[in-house]
Parts: C-alpha cells; sequence; structure tokens
C-alpha cells in the first residue's frame, strides 16, 4: 500500500469552524475529481449551490489531504487516491480524520470522548463539558455551534445517528463496521477479530471501551456487530486456541457478555440497513 502524502499549504482554519459544508455536498466535490481540474471548474459544476460554499468544500478536502492545490492555487487534484482505493468515500474520509496531526486532529477526538460515557448515547450538553474538559489544549473555545458540526458531519459519515429523545447514538451505521472489517480481512488476509478492531481504532474511530486486561469492545460497537450478527451477515466465535480475544457486553441479543476472537462475513446484503446514510438520502432524491 502506498504511503500517506500531507498536502502542502493546507489552510490554517480550524476544521470545526468549516460549520457550513456537509458531508453530500464534500462527497459530491471529491467524487467530481476523476482528474486534475482548476477551482473555477468545479464551482461550476455546482451552480445550484452558494459559490461561497464549493469553496469551503474544497478547502476542508484539501485540509485533509484528500486534494492537493497546485502551486498557483487554481488547479486541483486528488490526492491519496492509491490508498484502500475500493473504499467508500464515508469510510475514507473518516480515515483521513484520523491521519491528521496535532491541531488539526480535534474532529476525531470528540468520538473519543463520547465513548469515555461508557453510554451507548449522550446529549451535546452533557458531552459539551467533557469535551471542554479532556481538549482543552486547542487554541479555540469549545461550544455547543462546534458540537452540531462535528454531530452533523458524523451522521451523515454513518459514525453516529441522532434521535431527538436520546440525543447522539454512538453506533456506527452497519455497512461502515462491514466495510473496514472486509477491508481488514483483505489487506491482512486474517480474520481476527481482535487485530481487526484494534486496526479500525487506530486508523478511523474508537472501538474499544477497555484495552487493558481482556479488551472490551464498547456497547455502542459491540450492539452493532451483535446486530449484524443476528441477521446472518456476521460469525462470531471463540476459538480456544486462540491468543487474543475481545469481549462483548450483554446486549438486546446477548444477556451475558461473551469472549469472541474471530470473525466471518457474509455476502453483503441489498438493503438499506446496510447502506450509509448518504446513499439511502441520494436514493429518495432520485426516485
Amino acid at each position: 500500500m502506498a504511503d500517506y502524502q500531507f498536502a502542502v499549504n493546507k489552510p490554517d482554519r480550524v476544521l470545526i469552524n468549516y460549520n457550513t459544508v456537509r458531508s453530500a455536498e464534500l462527497k459530491a466535490v471529491y467524487e467530481s475529481l476523476v482528474s486534475n481540474r482548476t477551482v473555477q471548474n468545479i464551482v461550476s459544476d455546482f451552480a445550484h449551490e452558494k459559490e461561497d460554499n464549493v469553496r469551503d468544500c474544497i478547502s476542508f478536502l484539501h485540509a485533509i489531504d484528500l486534494i492537493e492545490r497546485g502551486g498557483d492555487d487554481r488547479v486541483v487534484s486528488p490526492l491519496n487516491r492509491d490508498m484502500f482505493q475500493n473504499l467508500e468515500f464515508e469510510a475514507r474520509f473518516l480515515y483521513h480524520l484520523r491521519q491528521q496531526r496535532f491541531p488539526k486532529n480535534h474532529l476525531t477526538r470528540i468520538q473519543n470522548v463520547a465513548l469515555e460515557t461508557a453510554d451507548r448515547s449522550v446529549t451535546l450538553d452533557v458531552l459539551l463539558p467533557q469535551v471542554k474538559g479532556e481538549l482543552d489544549q486547542y487554541d479555540f473555545a469549545w461550544n455547543e455551534t462546534k458540537l452540531r458540526m462535528w454531530r452533523a458531519l458524523s451522521t451523515q459519515l454513518g459514525l453516529v445517528s441522532e434521535t431527538k429523545t436520546r440525543g447522539v447514538i454512538l453506533s456506527p451505521c452497519r455497512r461502515l463496521l462491514y466495510d473496514l472489517l472486509e477491508l481488514y480481512e483483505q489487506q491482512e488476509d486474517s480474520t481476527d477479530l481482535y487485530s481487526a478492531l484494534t486496526w479500525i481504532e487506530e486508523n478511523f474511530f474508537n472501538v474499544f471501551e477497555m484495552t487493558t486486561g481482556s479488551p472490551r469492545v464498547h456497547p455502542a460497537i459491540s450492539d452493532v456487530l451483535q446486530n449484524m450478527e443476528s441477521e446472518d451477515v456476521l460469525e462470531l466465535r471463540g476459538m480456544s486456541d486462540a491468543r487474543d480475544t475481545v469481549t462483548l457486553p450483554e446486549s438486546v441479543h446477548a444477556q451475558r457478555s461473551r469472549s469472541v476472537n474471530v470473525y466471518d462475513l457474509a455476502t453483503l446484503p441489498d438493503s438499506p440497513t446496510y447502506q450509509y446514510p448518504l446513499s439511502q438520502f441520494e436514493q429518495v432524491i432520485t426516485q
């Protein structure tokens, strides 16, 4: 696999202050880059959008190394396309957020803090003081506007979901976990669950509640794995001769926690349940 490349002359703007960008527009702009293009050419493609918003999308994609801009800043080209070539935009986007160095790593760290509650959901008014306390090293003040930006972006990417009664549900969509487990198996020729989840946590988003002793998967992540298992899309097994095991906490599918160490994926179902939120939205628009 090719080495990750950081873009040059990246914008100084704080990522979480791009509060008008949405994942749908970011995805559309990124996927329009089949080759090098000028900024004005891209803007013309999205005439129904405000020009400033399209330019913000280009700037954001540049800031997280999904695109490069030429020396005169007019030409835009894809960057890091050789990494995980068949990976969907949503997972690729999360990978790029995870690669950012301080102080541009703040967007990926919000989910880390949210999972520390050990709850399956969290409201922004509960999350805000936790973020203020743990992520106070950044040169800006945290507020609900910034967390709403993170929530909107993460919901559209399938990292979390939102409800009126419970706030932010910290479970990723099934398709995201399916794609990453499948990618790990393809990359490493292994179905060791602990190694796969560790790889996901290092490169995409947090999945563990506890990593010392017997690693314990966070309930919000475990719920999705067990939902996939109940739908015969994922098989989770414990093998006595396996070296590393992970603990799945109790859920609606199991009254007790259990230890597992290998997984097996069935064919991806042709079902809305196994689509990314943006794909479901696109289908509604085209119907």
